[in-house]
């Protein structure tokens, strides 16, 4: 919210239409409807303000200028004498720029979009109840540039509000998702995502008649709307569920779930074995698994199928899933004195191996904090262990000691977040454990790839120091072990951040070589190729990469590569489609928006482009046509290349210095 506690304001809001409000009062009527554009646009610039012949143009773009400031004064001076009436003194001038008064006035569109990095369901519900509607909807003014403006915008939050609507489905229980997928396809009637993730939720209600319906029900959809057939996901979907030997509601023994099988891992929590002889140490097993239960299901990437232990002593009430987790967590308990020691693994069910197993020691007066430590460090690492399984990748570096294992665990997770604040966090933690464990490969590549990652996103300047440092550590990870496919794409990424694409592209070689279905490898090449002009090269690898890791945390950077690939191959619009994917899976990721602007602009949406741009010198001020590539993003080795992607950049309205 821009507005901070008990600071008096207006609300406008932009879902379902438009409105105005004053703070503990009604809505307030307003002349027309270009006062209400003026109001609309300035609410979703940055600063909320922008300058006068944007507004002019914006509004008024068939008519001259010295037309169009005249009419933009009067609608401003009518503007003004609604508001004023109401009590609302919003609409501020200064030389050149128009603009509202931040601390004064609460967004609806702001307050959802801020609200949608929450993890929590609850948290999530209470953003997404703030989309009540397409924004401005019904709203239209007849001038073409405002009109494509808020298109553009309708679009683009509509996306945004479908895909958190589908993590919301995954994060309550699969009855309560059902109902959300339902209002999905209520409101995206041919969005074939949400048809396979209600199949999935049907699957978990024990209903896989439903399910197959449900894939016949998109079938036709697609081929009234479009005359196309479902997509290979959806299919492999439908054979699995119709291949299974099952009576209606049920699955067989060792079935993997669908939310697996689409890349979204289920995991029971089972009983923690009491190997002390003391039956008081059963209290503290039954909080720990409530702990570890609690602690998984807040994580979104997760289906938890198991339920939630009864704390009271006798026996568990659980209530019964109807599917077979893919994994399964439990451990046991030992006690010397008042020393505890937790064990605990992750299995496999399907294989019946061990894919993570750690133990814990602690003191049995400290006991809530000791489960606390353990519930936090089993999440950090079933996290990365999964996300590694997933990508079919053992991490070869040794661990190190407990202290510099969750102190890494920690930092990665903190980078899997991807956001500046999250990045520099990431970087503190690694060199913590770096200060115990100097020699630890595994840390020296976290510390790396998190400083080479800092500046991509521009949490730390652009300094060749960090940079220097960043290569020294990831050459030192690739030496203490070799055969490590992420030290080698660690490597890699240091290297193109220096400005050495060859030996990047060595290096991704290298990696993929060790380990086929790495994606990370796949996508690194495809931007690497991209950037050498090797544009069919590029393309396969992007699209392999993409190909291995759907839907995974790092799937809008592999996006950015296949978006650099078709920039520097001339497919402007379909980079343009790819970079808007990109902005909108991770708005802060500011060499995303920039290819936004580059491919808008070839495109000739000047209107895009510019708003692509704002969108970057919003986060990065200091981002200009001098210092932006090479410098903040790696250069086109073709100087054909360079030079077009700095034109387009120029066109869309990016600062000479």
């Amino acid at each position: 919210m821009r507005n901070g506690a008990g600071v008096a304001g207006s609300k406008v809001s932009l879902f379902g239409g438009f409105q105005i409000e004053k703070e503990a009062g009604g809505p307030v009527w307003l002349t027309g409807k270009r006062g209400p554009a003026i109001l609309a646009y300035l609410a979703r610039c940055p600063g909320m303000a922008a300058r006068r012949e944007r507004l002019a143009d914006l509004l008024w773009g068939d008519s001259d200028g010295e037309h169009s400031r005249n009419s933009l004064r009067q609608t401003l001076s009518v503007l003004r004498r609604d508001l004023s009436r109401a009590g609302m003194d919003i609409v501020h001038s200064h030389k050149e720029l128009i603009g509202l008064a931040p601390d004064a006035v609460r967004v609806d569109v702001e307050d959802f979009e801020t609200g949608l990095s929450a993890r929590s369901a609850q948290e999530l519900q209470t953003a997404l109840a703030l989309y009540t509607g397409p924004f401005l909807d019904g709203f239209y003014l007849g001038s073409n540039a405002f009109d494509d403006w808020a298109a553009s915008e309708r679009e683009r939050l509509l996306s945004r509000a479908l895909e958190s609507f589908e993590r919301l489905a995954r994060l309550v229980d699969a009855e309560s998702g059902l109902a959300v997928a339902d209002r999905i396809l209520a409101m995206e009637p041919t969005r074939e995502e949400s048809y396979r993730l209600k199949m999935e939720l049907l699957v978990a209600c024990g209903q896989r008649d439903k399910a197959l319906r449900t894939f016949e029900a998109c079938r036709s959809v697609l081929k009234k709307e479009f005359g196309v057939d479902v997509s290979p996901e959806t299919r492999a979907l439908w054979q699995s569920l119709s291949s299974a030997d099952t009576s209606p509601g049920q699955q067989p023994a060792n079935a993997v779930p669908a939310g697996q099988r689409l890349g979204r891992p289920s995991i029971s929590v089972g009983d923690f074995a009491n190997l002390t002889g003391e039956r008081g140490d059963d209290f503290f097993a039954k909080g720990l698994v409530h702990d570890i239960t609690t602690a998984l299901s807040e994580v979104a990437n997760y289906v938890v199928l198991s339920g939630l232990p009864h704390l009271e002593s006798g026996e568990d009430s659980k209530a019964p899933t109807t599917l077979r987790a893919r994994y399964t967590l439990n451990g046991s308990i030992q006690r010397s004195g008042d020393e505890l020691r937790v064990n605990v693994q992750l299995v496999d069910a399907a294989g019946g191996h061990n894919v993570w197993a750690q133990k814990f020691d602690g003191h049995s007066e400290n006991a809530l904090e000791f489960q606390d430590r353990i519930a936090q460090s089993v999440v950090l690492a079933v996290s990365l262990e999964l996300q590694l399984t997933n990508w079919k990748v053992r991490d070869k570096s040794p661990a190190g000691v407990p202290e510099v294992r969750w102190l890494v665990n920690e930092a990665l997770m903190k980078y899997f977040e991807m956001t500046r604040d999250s990045l520099l966090e990431s970087k503190e933690l690694a060199e913590k454990a770096l200060l115990i464990a100097p020699e630890n490969a595994r840390a020296k590549r976290t510390l790396s790839i998190a400083t080479t990652m800092g500046l991509a996103f521009g949490a730390l300047p652009g300094k060749q120091e960090h940079v220097d440092n960043a290569i020294r550590l990831a050459e030192d990870a690739v030496r203490a072990v070799p055969d490590d496919e992420i030290a080698r794409c660690i490597l890699s990424f240091a290297y193109e951040c220096d400005g050495r694409i060859d030996e990047a592209i060595v290096e991704c070689r290298h990696a993929v070589s060790l380990n086929p279905s790495y994606p990370s490898g796949h996508g690194d090449l495809g931007e690497l190729y991209g950037l050498r002009g090797q544009v069919s090269e590029a393309l396969r690898s992007a699209n392999e990469a993409i190909r291995l890791g759907t839907h995974d945390v790092i799937d809008f950077w592999r996006h950015h590569g296949l978006a650099v690939a078709l920039f520097a191959g001339g497919d402007d619009r379909r980079a343009l489609e790819v970079a808007r994917k990109v902005v909108r899976t991770k708005p802060g990721f500011v060499r995303g928006a920039l290819y936004w602007a580059a491919a808008a602009s070839a495109t000739g949406n000047n209107e895009e482009a510019s708003r692509a741009i704002h969108h970057c010198l919003s986060q990065l001020p200091h981002l200009n046509l001098e210092n932006v590539c090479p410098g903040f993003l790696p250069r086109y080795v073709r100087d054909d290349h360079h030079s077009r992607f700095l034109e387009m950049l120029a066109r869309a309205g990016l600062p000479e210095s």
